[in-house]
């Protein structure tokens, strides 16, 4: 029967994903079209892309995309396909993290079984960006560093090192991420060690050190790149066109106004005749318009972010207060913000013959309606504010239930900081959107299910320990 249902549970999140890819892809505009040029260019030879002078786009998803077009005469359903793959590959990880962290087998199924609903992050399987790659590598990278943590090996060591140093060049959110990861193994080998005995902690810090060379050796010729390129050793120059948009963008931004100061002065300087056009329509708050103003103006595009930035943080720092405000809101805001766009894709938009040539760039598309998915996605419970409050107060409540149990407990206070961490630096940098949050479903899943198991049966597991 446990066989049976199992099957039964597998083939439900097979059929689901199925069923989102044969809606058709998402149109290759904005984002979408940026990451396909540059899987392009990458696979014409221009690996570190030395042809496209950005600094605001990390390398790994273009190289995904390039392997994919290599050896694809038409590239576009194999790359959904293997996303798809990808997702199914994430919630195999953490139905087995939930399953190694509390010890209960049952948490495997549960894992499993509570993907089913979960419908539109899976949409993003569609679309040619990087959401679904990254949510893969962040969850392989926590399942590494639990490895590690209990079973210390130096092959955990470069898989952990492997899978950040991926994540770190596919969205650079993710370079923060050895924090939290470095607290839980000071928790779990020293503060709140296994109940089987501490492990071997020289092996386990030979092991840390080994990812952590595997890590910056990964990251490290795209810094040199960068360095080449642009005068400066950085991962990303973005940071500017982010603040950009929380100091200046009316509603969730603070909506302040342009500071009367030299750095002002220098962009709108640099920006010439096309400022005073920017400053009547007001698009001057609208980060893609400046810094395109100042691109086209032929400002390098690291210069032109370090640019806005200093103009931003300008603004910021003048009204303390009203900054300060609108941040908590939008890190509150990240758990609750409803998904109220999720990808469009072909079966959406039945496009005619020549849009679909300007918007697939020639790849063969497909797009048929599937009942229970567009079902699924009218009514999804992320479009819900009352059910993502809901989420946010079950997250919480079930992160502190975690934290009673002697075996869960270390793992409890990492999840909560990686969660904390998401949220904060999202809130601080960007206009809350049901996209970033999606990164850390997978992660929400988890802690769900490890904290309220044990409501759903008679008694606990006899390997799970309680204080």
């Amino acid at each position: 029967m446990r066989r049976f249902l199992l099957v039964f549970i597998l083939v439900l999140m097979v059929a689901k994903v199925a069923a989102v890819i044969a809606r058709g892809p998402s149109p290759l505009v904005m984002d979408a079209a940026s990451y396909w040029q540059l899987g392009e260019s990458v696979a014409d030879g221009d690996w570190l892309l030395n042809q496209e002078p950005i600094a605001y786009r990390t390398p790994l998803y273009p190289w995904f995309v390039a392997g994919i077009r290599s050896m694809f005469d038409r590239a576009l359903f194999p790359l959904l396909l293997i996303q798809g793959l990808l997702w199914l590959g994430t919630i195999g990880l953490v139905a087995w993290m939930a399953m190694k962290w509390t010890g209960d087998r049952r948490n495997f199924w549960l894992v499993l079984a509570g993907s089913i609903p979960m419908v539109s992050s899976v949409t993003y399987v569609s679309a040619v960006l990087t959401e679904t790659l990254f949510v893969f590598l962040l969850i392989a990278h926590l399942a590494a560093t639990m490895h590690l943590g209990q079973r210390p090996a130096v092959g955990s060591g470069v898989l952990a090192g492997v899978t950040l140093g991926a994540a770190v060049l596919t969205r650079p959110i993710a370079m923060l991420l050895w924090v939290p990861g470095l607290f839980y193994l000071l928790l779990i080998w020293y503060a709140l060690p296994h109940e089987r005995g501490a492990p071997c902690r020289k092996r386990g810090w030979t092991s840390v050190l080994v990812g952590a060379i595997v890590c910056v050796a990964m990251v490290t010729p795209w810094v040199l790149r960068n360095q080449a390129m642009f005068g400066k050793p950085f991962v990303t120059e973005f940071v500017g066109r982010n603040i950009w948009i929380v100091a200046f963008q009316d509603g969730s931004g603070a909506g302040l106004e342009l500071p009367d100061s030299d750095a002002a002065a220098s962009l709108k300087e640099a920006i010439g005749v096309n400022w005073e056009s920017l400053n009547q329509s007001g698009d001057w708050r609208a980060t893609w318009s400046v810094s395109n103003a100042l691109t086209e103006a032929g400002v390098d595009d690291a210069t032109a972010d370090q640019m806005m930035k200093s103009v931003a943080l300008e603004a910021l720092t003048s009204d303390k207060q009203t900054a300060a405000w609108k941040a908590a809101r939008r890190c509150v805001n990240f758990w609750r913000t409803r998904a109220t766009e999720v990808p469009a894709q072909v079966a959406d938009l039945d496009p005619a013959p020549e849009e679909r040539e300007k918007w697939f760039a020639g790849e063969a598309t497909w797009g048929v309606k599937v009942a229970p998915i567009d079902t699924a996605l009218r009514f999804r419970a992320s479009n819900s504010l009352f059910a993502n409050t809901l989420l946010m107060l079950g997250i919480a409540a079930g992160t502190i239930l975690l934290t009673r149990w002697r075996k869960t407990r270390a793992g409890a206070l990492w999840f909560g900081s990686v969660l904390l961490y998401f949220g904060t630096v999202t809130g601080l940098l960007e206009i809350p959107a049901y996209r970033y949050r999606m990164v850390v479903e997978p992660l929400m899943l988890l802690v769900l299910v490890a904290a309220f198991s044990p409501f759903l049966f008679r008694k606990p597991p006899d390997n799970r320990p309680h204080e």
